[in-house]
């Protein structure tokens, strides 16, 4: 039977941050009210308050919630922390359901480090629950600290802007939604104290053997000690990056109407030319974007992925021979992607297909990456 008091019932501090998660969800995320959420619950504070935040908004946002609680069999707690997310959910009155993933399986088969096996795993079993239920988007429990920390990653990985400005709030490829993203660890802790919902820690999470926990015990507490307010500036950053990520998907649309690539097929795979009118006519910063453009479309075209992994120093050469007008010049880049230059014009080509054990980690996201 549900515990949670409705929104005026609230102490003032967690009825304030239930109406700041509502205007993000209406202003910055726009989605529409009867929006249909399956909501990634794991147990831990971050999605328990993710779902009691959106249980006590949806009669205002008409939200048609459902659940799925992962098992990923890493840990002797794993079926404790499930229960937990299900109590939570029959508690609530919202449908969940519980999967399990062969994390260490998946790693072995495909050379993926536990981390990024579980992060693949993850996202393909919540795309499977979204469609199963039909629903608009995934709701994922990130907040104002997971930001500053994947901008960290970001920048540690060479990650060029905007990209750099952190994980999309919405990201309309893959159906997540992001609704805690500018919201206070602390605060969701304090809401969930105040409502006596209890959640459980991941001890995995104080483990030094992965980046974001280095960065997160051992880096960030030096940066906030030395800014107060680093939290804040990060979102910040990441409101900047959403504009300019804006201002170059215009910009190259209207130089892609003015000069259209062309596209063609070559030995089997799809290939795209960019004509020389185009690239003299725009600027590097606009050329290297257009590049990326191009890379993410091939690797999403021929293996079903969102985006490609792009290599900056790649690209800034491929850049400078463009420049330098070094003609019949070829570049390998990350994705089985190969780049040709002649006659002014460049030709990208997917030229083969992964092997599924060739390693992700040599291939790290530069120029852009959504990788949590």
């Amino acid at each position: 039977m549900n515990s949670l008091p409705e929104l005026r019932s609230l102490p003032p501090a967690s009825a304030r941050l239930c109406l700041v998660v509502e205007r993000f969800c209406l202003r910055r995320l726009e989605i529409p009210r009867g929006t249909r959420l399956v909501l990634a619950l794991s147990g831990g504070a971050d999605s328990t308050a993710l779902a009691c935040i959106l249980y006590i908004l949806s009669p205002r946002l008409r939200l048609d919630l459902f659940a799925l609680t992962i098992n990923h069999g890493l840990r002797p707690e794993a079926d404790a922390d499930a229960r937990c997310a299900r109590d939570l959910c029959a508690q609530l009155g919202i449908p969940c359901v519980q999967r399990h993933a062969d994390v260490t399986g998946l790693a072995s088969t495909n050379g993926w480090s536990l981390e990024e096996a579980g992060r693949h795993a993850r996202y393909a079993l919540l795309e499977e629950e979204r469609r199963a239920r039909r629903a608009d988007f995934v709701a994922l429990g990130h907040h104002n600290g997971d930001l500053s920390e994947d901008v960290l990653l970001r920048l540690t990985r060479g990650t060029g802007w905007p990209a750099l400005g952190g994980m999309a709030a919405r990201d309309d490829g893959r159906h997540l939604l992001r609704p805690l993203l500018f919201t206070r660890p602390q605060a969701l802790r304090e809401l969930l104290r105040q409502c006596g919902i209890a959640w459980r820690d991941d001890a995995s999470n104080d483990s030094p053997a992965f980046t974001r926990n280095r960065l997160r015990h051992n880096v960030l507490p030096l940066l906030r000690a030395e800014n107060p307010s680093l939290d804040r500036s990060m979102a910040a950053l990441w409101q900047l990056a959403q504009w300019d990520a804006d201002y170059w998907e215009k910009t190259l649309s209207e130089a892609l109407a003015a000069h259209p690539w062309q596209e063609e097929a070559h030995d089997g795979h799809p290939c795209l030319i960019l004509p020389r009118a185009l690239l003299v006519a725009l600027h590097p910063a606009a050329r290297l974007r257009l590049y990326l453009k191009v890379v993410r479309l091939l690797i999403g075209r021929t293996s079903g992925e969102s985006s490609g992994q792009a290599r900056s120093r790649t690209l800034l050469d491929l850049d400078a021979a463009l420049r330098e007008g070094r003609g019949n010049t070829r570049f390998q880049l990350p994705g089985g992607i190969e780049a040709a230059l002649k006659g002014g014009a460049m030709r990208f080509s997917r030229t083969l297909v992964l092997h599924k054990h060739a390693s992700h980690e040599a291939d790290r996201p530069d120029f852009h990456g959504e990788q949590v």
